[in-house]
């Protein structure tokens, strides 16, 4: 065969070198080489390349070059020690490796036949993972409902909306031609992620609601408040409006709050609204029965979605989606739409499920295979200890916070994530302040990057423990740095 375009001598010499590379560079980050944002600018990349594509080839060696000396230069690097922004995106040795078969026979696994072991692994993996997170039991592929391996949990949570709304046209007999669907409202928690209402925009949802979250003393977070949610959604069908889908967090963005998912599953239930449980980044942690038992409720779920690529460890993609009803969802995302080249026999005969009917897009990545990597070199209790290592690690920045008299806690910690504030009498002075010092942080960011948020009024700083390299010693050190320059404010 012709080895122009694919020369396997070539991917092996270079695929190593690749690999080597890689490793250098995770080494160099562990020993604190670089920052964990780059120094630059933008434009700075197109300033390296010429406007226009190469004519002739050129070697994989001076490719190689220059994404390690041009490219890598610019990444922010998030599994750098002292990356405590955001949430974590974590990778595993097992997943970029899996990585490398994942992309390499190019199959877009759109429907069984179009791989076979692509979609059967996907059905095999998110089951395991109904056991190993003690899902309820619908959510198992061979029953009613199942999972699938999302694009991002964004893009789960729009299906989950769409589904939603053509139940909803479904329960009320009604047309996508019908006034009444502009009469739909959406509800989700004033502290869920930004994915919720753009879900809804993009759904053309005119009401959305968000729904207002109180201080829990008991529970030391900012979770719904269930009194002015019942009020709200009542008073929507009282001026004739129908409600139509609700999401709530299992470990919210900004503190890590778990709202009450019994509570608020049976409001839906009551209401025969759709029920979304956004549980992407703590969902993993029910691993652990401590963190289960704080999720009662699942099975209210009619949509579940956990991110892999967070507290655990597959990378991207691994935001995993759960419905209560894979037919309905099926049905929703068009599987009835009559296209000759989709027929075979083994869709139309056999108990099988074409992952194109669970996404907007056509074709679907090799993600599974990620997974599945990950999952048999870890197994159930290694993917719990390094979710109890970055706890450990987040306990121990706690404590250095309650020993500081100019500092305290926010909200209580949780999962690895500490929310924290300098304090002042005056509020304005105290978020201005608290700002100023996020500013001093990111400035340079060899010693640590942070995200601050800010709910009901009041900004305050947070640091996520997201990476396994992170040690008590990286916090004890970059707690030294921000108290430094809390002196100069």
């Amino acid at each position: 065969m012709s080895k122009k375009f694919l020369n396997t001598e070539i991917l092996v010499e270079a695929g190593t070198k690749m690999l080597q590379m890689v490793s250098n560079k995770f080494e160099d980050i562990a020993n604190l080489k670089y920052p964990v944002v780059p120094q630059v600018q933008p434009g700075f990349l197109r300033q390296q390349f010429s406007e226009k594509p190469p004519l002739e080839p050129e070697s994989l060696d001076n490719i190689l070059q220059e994404t390690e000396t041009k490219i890598f230069p610019g990444l922010t690097l998030w599994s750098h020690p002292n990356f405590y922004a955001y949430y974590p995106s974590n990778i595993t040795h097992a997943s970029i490796i899996a990585e490398i078969f994942a992309s390499a026979f190019g199959t877009p696994g759109f429907q069984w036949l179009a791989s076979p072991a692509q979609t059967e692994l996907e059905n095999i993996v998110v089951d395991w993972v109904v056991y190993g997170l003690d899902l309820p039991t619908k959510f198992l592929m061979k029953n009613q409902g199942g999972g699938t391996i999302a694009g991002t949990v964004s893009d789960a949570i729009f299906i989950s909306v769409h589904a939603a709304k053509r139940r909803k046209m479904k329960q009320l007999n009604i047309n996508t031609d019908s006034a009444q669907i502009c009469k739909f409202v959406g509800y989700y928690i004033e502290s869920a992620h930004a994915c919720a209402t753009k879900a809804l925009h993009l759904k053309d949802i005119y009401y959305q609601r968000k729904l207002p979250v109180i201080f829990n003393d008991e529970l030391q977070n900012y979770v719904v408040d269930l009194e002015k949610a019942i009020e709200i959604i009542e008073q929507d069908i009282k001026d004739g409006l129908i409600p139509f889908w609700l999401s709530c967090s299992f470990g919210t963005t900004g503190t890590c709050a778990f709202d009450p998912i019994d509570k608020l599953g049976e409001i839906c239930q009551k209401y025969q609204i759709w029920f979304n449980v956004d549980a992407a980044y703590a969902g993993s942690s029910w691993l652990i029965n401590e963190y289960r038992e704080k999720a009662q409720g699942l099975e209210f779920a009619d949509s579940i979605e956990i991110n892999f690529a967070k507290l655990m460890m597959c990378g991207l993609t691994g935001s995993l989606f759960y419905v209560n009803d894979k037919s309905e969802l099926a049905e929703a995302m068009g599987n009835k739409i009559d296209f000759e080249i989709y027929k075979n026999k083994f869709t139309d005969n056999y108990d099988v499920w074409d992952y194109k009917d669970w996404q907007v897009a056509l074709g679907k990545r090799f993600n599974s295979i990620k997974m599945f990597w990950m999952i048999k070199s870890l197994g159930l209790n290694g993917m719990r200890e390094q979710i109890l290592q970055k706890i450990e690690v987040a306990n121990h920045f706690e404590q250095l916070v309650k020993a500081s008299n100019k500092f305290r806690l926010f909200t209580k910690p949780q999962l690895g994530l500490v929310t924290f504030i300098l304090v002042n009498e005056d509020l304005a002075i105290q978020n201005k302040l608290n700002r100023k010092l996020q500013e001093l942080i990111n400035q340079n960011t060899m010693n640590g990057f942070i995200s601050g948020s800010e709910i009901k009024g009041i900004f305050y700083l947070r640091i996520s423990i997201a990476n396994h390299t992170t040690t008590k010693q990286n916090v004890e050190e970059f707690w030294n740095h921000i108290q430094k320059l809390s002196e100069q404010l």
